[in-house]
């Protein structure tokens, strides 16, 4: 009985203490958690570097079949969101978020990544300057370091199926990452010939790539518009996330 009053004590000791916690270089929004880990403190920080004035992922529906389905996907993807900000009273930041969706199924039903991305860069030429307010001295707005306009999501049917059939719904979390959408980054080139009889094969063919770099990742669906975001943020970010689908990039870090 003694053991279990000290150990009830010691458990409320913690939680008092945890209520005045302060980190050290507090987040303005969440005093617990400092500037440096808070998602939204880091995304505004960025978009502010650059004179943007709203951000988020671009994404591209690339399957038609059931309407339902896709539904489903965006508002459990919204959920994520909502709750992946939630945790650092980020909702102001999250509100400058710009949720640019292309649905088109004459253009992008069963369209492979490579002509996702020539879409997005063409896209790019014009959004930039139509969302984003000028440099000062009227300078034309740039893309600045935004992952806004480095990488995008794509969701075709087997991302789909994974993110609305194989991961569970929020708010329990896909800790087994499940859930996946693809994310494409832009200034990916493939170095591989086809016509190159001698070069040989180390990784199995995807979409026609044989290289480690596809072009493209799987990123955990819970955590893709706001954690793969902020870690985006920084230019090597992509290249040291990078893991050859199926691989799933994210934790576990040794898989």
């Amino acid at each position: 009985m003694a053991e279990q009053e000290t150990a009830a004590l010691s458990h409320d000791a913690f939680v008092e203490r945890m209520k005045n916690f302060v980190a050290k270089d507090p987040s303005p929004r969440n005093p617990r958690v400092s500037t440096h880990n808070s998602h939204p403190d880091r995304i505004e920080a960025a978009y502010q570097a650059d004179r943007h004035t709203t951000w988020g992922y671009v994404i591209y529906r690339t399957t038609y079949e059931n309407n339902a389905d896709w539904t489903e996907f965006m508002r459990r993807l919204r959920v994520w969101a909502e709750d992946s900000m939630g945790l650092y009273n980020g909702q102001d930041v999250l509100d400058k978020m710009s949720w640019t969706i292309f649905e088109d199924k004459e253009h992008f039903d069963g369209a492979d990544t490579n002509t996702i991305r020539d879409h997005f860069l063409s896209w790019i030429q014009s959004a930039v300057q139509l969302e984003q307010p000028q440099q000062p001295g009227g300078t034309p707005a740039d893309v600045g370091r935004s992952p806004r306009y480095r990488y995008c999501v794509q969701v075709d049917a087997e991302a789909l199926k994974s993110c609305v059939h194989d991961a569970p719904p929020p708010p329990d979390f896909d800790r087994d990452n499940q859930g996946w959408v693809k994310l494409i980054d832009k200034t990916w080139i493939c170095e591989w010939d086809p016509e190159d009889e001698d070069e040989e094969e180390e990784y199995d063919s995807i979409e026609g790539v044989t290289e480690r770099h596809v072009g493209w990742v799987r990123c955990p669906f819970p955590s893709v518009m706001i954690e793969y975001y902020m870690r985006f943020l920084d230019l090597n970010g992509y290249m040291v996330e990078y893991r050859r689908p199926p691989a799933i990039i994210g934790f576990p870090w040794n898989t």
